[in-house]
């Protein structure tokens, strides 16, 4: 029997409609078809994008009210739900590279660049999963 494909969380400032963030919305579709599970993880529940995730994307809410104030408690939620990859935009990034650093977390880091399709940003997760081991 196969192992099954490792976890993956993407953390997003938050769930508005806005490029970006229909961009890792996409891209959490995207992996979950490929069989991966994956964590949606948002400092604030909410956002018009929330209504379009399908329910096999774990959403996490950090109750947090920013971005930049939610290092430790997505610390919190990597410890706590061990992924293998931590993919985040570029804009956000500083918060998922915090995040795994204070949870001691095994995780790769992968920078989601704006301007990068889809199939850059597949690509990207599914080295660093390999590399995760």
């Amino acid at each position: 029997m196969p192992s099954p494909l490792p976890r993956v969380a993407l953390f997003t400032p938050d769930l508005t409609d806005r490029a970006d963030r229909r961009a890792v919305v996409a891209l959490a579709h995207a992996l979950v078809q490929a069989g991966h599970p994956v964590d949606l993880v948002a400092p604030m529940g909410g956002g018009a994008l929330r209504a379009a995730l399908d329910p096999a994307i774990g959403q996490i809410d950090l109750a947090k009210r920013h971005a930049a104030t939610s290092p430790l408690a997505l610390a919190r939620c990597l410890a706590e739900r061990r992924p293998a990859v931590l993919a985040a935009p570029a804009s956000v990034f500083w918060v998922a590279r915090l995040a795994a650093r204070l949870a001691r977390s095994p995780a790769r880091t992968v920078a989601l660049a704006a301007d990068a399709t889809l199939d850059k940003h597949l690509a990207a997760i599914r080295a660093a999963a390999r590399q995760s081991g």
